[in-house]
């Protein structure tokens, strides 16, 4: 049986902002809409600084140099700390309101 303990993730004011600016990135962004899309089912590190993904359009996605372990998602690390996901791997009101904004942009 797996068990998380996330009581103890803590972060700095200064790492917090970091992630905020980096949530700029086209990356970030990307990330945050596939999450939201449902295609993806995810699962953040113990320490929820980074963020795995556990199944993409219902198959396992696993590390190919290890497959016994999950592969980190490319771009999603600033997502919990900005307060755009929460410790269950979903999109937050702040997390939609970005995307709404973005969407609106591009039309």
């Amino acid at each position: 049986m797996c068990t998380n303990d996330y009581s103890n993730a803590e972060f700095s004011k200064e790492e917090v902002e970091k992630c905020v600016q980096a949530m700029s990135r086209t990356a970030c962004i990307e990330a945050l809409e596939l999450i939201a899309s449902g295609f993806v089912i995810i699962e953040l590190t113990s320490d929820r600084r980074d963020v795995y993904i556990d199944r993409l359009h219902g198959v396992e996605v696993r590390d190919p140099d290890n497959p016994c372990r999950k592969m980190l998602m490319s771009g999603a690390w600033p997502l919990f700390r900005a307060g755009m996901i929460n410790q269950f791997g979903t999109v937050t009101p702040a997390g939609m309101k970005l995307l709404k904004e973005r969407k609106c942009m591009r039309s």
